[in-house]
């Protein structure tokens, strides 16, 4: 099945596992899936100190400078940085990056419904930038629930939750958790081989444009998530025009007005 145009929310480019994944890596990868625009963040793995950070941040400023029209960025954080943290955030958007990646579990602990997100999060809705986070049902501290609690704290943000909570006997309570919280999307990666609990169900519930396309490539793979939503389409229910907002127009609603987060006409 060919789909229109394609817009990947969550992918990943830099170092990971002793090897460098480059933006023209990722190009090639894209251009195989007619994936038109990828927006792309470090690699999570291995950031510890502030200048991992700022390394793997410039990374990613220097891809999207190199091929604007097809990257959108995302630096990473990790609010336990207290004033760097927000700092860094500035000077990303300054150079060109649209918004944030959070992974709670990886970079601290932090509870993603504790006070100490209120400085990224305040500078981020400031700015107008979103926010993806990782979740995962087995976490304390961003799980789906800790995420809708962050919604509801900061209802102007843009919020995509990736991996519908990374559980297999859980994702069919997602859309009635995220519910509660409207500006809380969903990003489709690593999610359960169930094409309608991730497709069908939640953009029922929900309504169509909550519903993003993430592959989180390339350690996952974009062929497997598109291969997911073609069958949603074609076994169970999903019409097209459905199935073409979750791969290109939500994307670019989400990103209407953000910082640096190119919309095409």
């Amino acid at each position: 099945m060919h789909w229109t145009r394609v817009f990947d929310i969550h992918s990943h480019i830099g170092f990971y596992g002793g090897k460098e994944y480059p933006y023209s890596a990722a190009l090639t990868r894209m251009d195989r899936n007619d994936i038109q625009r990828a927006v792309i963040a470090p690699f999570v793995t291995g950031l510890i100190d502030r200048e991992d950070f700022r390394r793997a941040n410039d990374y990613v400023i220097a891809s999207v400078r190199a091929c604007p029209d097809r990257f959108v960025g995302m630096c990473a954080l990790t609010p336990a940085h207290g004033n760097f943290a927000v700092e860094e955030f500035r000077r990303c958007l300054d150079q060109g990056l649209s918004g944030v990646k959070l992974h709670a579990d990886k970079h601290g602990l932090y509870s993603l419904a504790s006070q100490g997100m209120a400085a990224v999060m305040n500078e981020v809705e400031a700015t107008g930038a979103f926010v993806f986070t990782h979740s995962d049902f087995n976490s304390k501290v961003c799980n789906p629930h800790e995420i809708v609690l962050l919604g509801q704290a900061f209802p102007k943000v843009k919020i995509v939750m990736g991996h519908f909570g990374l559980d297999q006997d859980l994702v069919g309570r997602v859309p009635a958790i995220v519910e509660r919280a409207p500006n809380v999307y969903l990003d489709t990666s690593q999610t359960v081989d169930h094409p309608e609990a991730v497709y069908v169900t939640p953009t029922r519930k929900l309504g169509i444009h909550r519903v993003l396309f993430g592959s989180d490539a390339p350690v996952i793979s974009p062929e497997v998530n598109l291969k997911k939503l073609e069958v949603a389409v074609e076994l169970f229910g999903l019409s097209r025009e459905v199935a073409q907002a979750i791969v290109w127009d939500n994307a670019q609603q989400l990103l209407a007005g953000v910082p640096n987060g190119w919309v095409s006409s």
